[in-house]
């Protein structure tokens, strides 16, 4: 407590002592009147010290300007009444700046320096009205020249706040400064300018000065440039300097600013600087105010780009986690199958899992398809592609959801120039979605028509229409917008996730092409046109050679891989059952020391492992055995992982037994040309 109460005297000794010694040097500045000076610190002491430390401070500030008058000019009285003026002024500024400027921090923003102006040239008419009044009343001041002395002295004041207390606030509200590198040598070049310039245009160094030429306006430009690159501090600095040596050097009669009498030439010098600073520390709030968005903006970049890795990454382990249980159960209606073909009901039930697994997929690969489209991750392999073959084999794929919705799906596929450049999956992909939205929003025994037609040279439009429920003209501008289904009500009636138009959109635009919705209204149906470019290649209908008949692979010795224990189950069974040696693993560990006890022919193996990954094991295994990768994570840079980690082929889950039958044709084939390559070096190299 006694520390507390010697600091505050301390406090107010100190701030006594440097007003006392600043009015001083003030008034030695004064002409037209012994107590009014056009240059007057001590307005910028007083008005910084009530906004740093608070107003407990105004009985240093009343003693100071006491003792600076009655040590100067006048009586007791009028050094009274000038120190309860000048007290009062800065109250009232410093209440001011509080209330509507945002108190110390009132650099902070350009508007509230244009509030801080408006308070300080209000409150700085406070003491000379009091103070010059009570000299006039007392003889020591002439009415006659009242307005003259009362301007001086109320420019004074308020310059001594516009010049002197955004430095000291700035520099006193944040005190420390650390070196910036590149940046602090600039500031100290500006201000090494601003010093040469100064002094080239105050200081007499050339004659220029000593003629008084306007050519102050050459400072402004350094003090914006400081504004617009550095800091309010920086520049509240830059405008002191310049002050200090325009004062010092105004008085040696030197400079553009020297009129008829000293007063004037003051007057005039530091109206312009107060106007100057104005402007310059207005710009550096505007700019700190700009940088300070821009950062805000950055770490809300930062943030949405973190989030949407986070979600990239949860939708890609999502995908992990739907595909793996749906590989056994897909196994299994493959099984099933083969077991009991001719029992229609049963047949029936399974192609009806078949069918739903198969949309689950999709709509996996719709999420997927939404983060790839969205980070510009599409790769495309453009080739010449049929499109009425396309079409055809879309329309059979789907067979079982139009045939169970009784509808009449009619192809008119007329067009002379059919093959089109475009990716054949992809292709086949927008194709399918159009086609599913056509049978999904089509009524029980309705009618889908599919026509192609040749509008213009080099051009196929692919016409899709249906007669089901239509499009609302306000749903016609977001019908292609992700997890859109043109009415709300519509995702609960027909579900999905309202991602195929949206992704096929995207896939059309990727192919240079078009694709456009059309719709009457409700319940007047809907029309989608595809139109792409078509290739150089003709269509022959002439004599189409057969595909040559798979030859069922050899009998493999085959380590397969995967913790999730009903996948290796059924997998193994149906491998077991075309002739192969199956060995199931459901951790690299054991499945790393099966390698090294046993001899095996292909490794079939999950990429995501328990203690570890099938990456790894591959990477460990690949020079004794050509390996299959499995994966519920389905992106080309999933693949490409595979294919470096020693993979000969990517299975993305739900693997159906026709696709790793093709995959294990693919291996046998690498398998020879490893164990030929293999004894070729052992020829070369007998002892290796």
């Amino acid at each position: 407590m006694v520390y507390r109460r010697f600091s505050r005297i301390l406090a107010l000794v100190t701030l006594t002592v440097l007003y006392f010694l600043a009015g001083k040097l003030g008034l030695h500045l004064a002409f037209v009147h012994a107590s009014a000076s056009p240059v007057w610190p001590p307005a910028g002491i007083a008005l910084v010290a009530l906004l740093l430390f608070g107003y407990g401070m105004w009985p240093a500030i009343f003693l100071g300007a006491f003792l600076v008058n009655m040590t100067t000019f006048g009586n007791v009285a009028t050094s009274l009444a000038i120190g309860v003026g000048n007290t009062l002024e800065a109250v009232c500024g410093a209440w001011l700046v509080n209330r509507f400027a945002n108190g110390t921090r009132v650099f902070d923003r350009a508007q509230d320096v244009f509030k801080f102006a408006f308070a300080v040239v209000t409150s700085t008419a406070i003491s000379p009205s009091i103070g010059l009044t009570s000299l006039a009343l007392a003889g020591y001041a002439n009415w006659s020249t009242y307005g003259p002395i009362w301007t001086t002295w109320w420019l004074g004041d308020a310059t001594g706040d516009l010049i002197f207390a955004p430095i000291m606030i700035l520099w006193g509200v944040k005190p420390r400064w650390r070196w910036n590198g590149k940046k602090d040598v600039e500031v100290a070049l500006i201000l090494l300018l601003l010093l040469a310039l100064g002094e080239a245009i105050f200081g007499g160094w050339l004659p220029i000065s000593a003629k008084h030429y306007p050519v102050a306006f050459v400072c402004g430009p350094i003090l914006i440039w400081m504004a617009f690159r550095m800091s309010q501090r920086e520049t509240a600095t830059g405008i002191f300097i310049l002050s200090a040596i325009a004062i010092w050097g105004t008085l040696r009669n030197f400079g553009p600013f020297v009129m008829e009498t000293e007063n004037q030439s003051l007057l005039v010098l530091q109206s312009s600087t107060a106007v100057l600073t104005l402007t310059a520390m207005a710009l550096a709030a505007a700019m700190a105010e700009r940088r300070r968005v821009e950062a805000a903006l950055e770490g809300q970049k930062a943030l949405v780009e973190a989030a949407n890795r986070t979600k990239d990454n949860f939708l890609a382990m999502l995908s992990h986690e739907l595909r793996t249980p749906l590989s056994p159960v897909l196994l299994a209606v493959e099984n099933l199958q083969n077991e009991w073909p001719k029992r229609p009901e049963i047949a029936s039930a399974l192609d009806m899992i078949r069918r739903n697994i198969r949309v689950e997929q999709h709509l996996i690969d719709d999420l997927l398809d939404v983060t790839r489209i969205s980070k510009g991750k599409l790769a495309l392999n453009l080739t010449s592609v049929d499109a009425h073959g396309q079409i055809r084999n879309v329309v059979e794929t789907c067979r079982s959801e139009w045939a169970g919705k009784k509808i009449r799906m009619q192809l008119d596929l007329t067009a002379g120039d059919r093959f089109v450049v475009a990716d054949e999956a992809r292709f086949q992909q927008i194709i399918w979605n159009l086609v599913q939205n056509a049978i999904k929003f089509s009524r029980e025994e309705g009618v889908v028509n599919i026509s192609t037609v040749n509008e213009s040279p080099g051009e196929l439009t692919i016409i899709v229409q249906d007669h089901g429920i239509g499009i609302e003209l306000e749903a016609m501008e977001r019908i292609f917008n992700p997890f859109e289904q043109g009415e709300r009500s519509l995702k609960r009636r027909f579900g999905g996730l309202g991602l195929g138009l949206a992704i096929s959109k995207s896939l059309a635009e990727a192919h240079a092409a078009t694709l456009n919705a059309t719709s009457e209204g409700l319940n007047r149906g809907a029309t989608f046109k595809l139109t792409i470019k078509t290739s150089a290649l003709v269509a022959h209908d002439g004599a189409i050679s057969l595909p040559v008949e798979k030859q069922p692979p050899k009998a493999l010795r085959i380590l397969l891989v995967d913790d999730h224990v009903d996948t290796c189950t059924v997998m193994g069974k149906l491998l077991a059952a075309r002739g192969h040696k199956v060995t199931v693993a459901h951790d690299m560990k054991s499945a790393f020391e099966k390698v090294e006890a046993d001899g095996f022919d292909v490794l079939i193996s999950d990429v995501g492992l328990p203690d570890g990954s099938g990456m790894e094991l591959m990477a460990k295994s690949r020079d004794v055995l050509v390996g299959i990768a499995m994966s519920g994570f389905g992106t080309e840079a999933d693949a490409a992982r595979s294919l470096e980690a020693g993979f000969s082929q990517h299975l993305v889950k739900p693997v159906t037994m026709e696709k790793l039958d093709a995959a294990l044709q693919t291996v046998v084939g690498l398998k020879t040309e490893f164990s030929l390559r293999k004894s070729r070096l052992a020829r070369r190299d007998p002892h290796a």
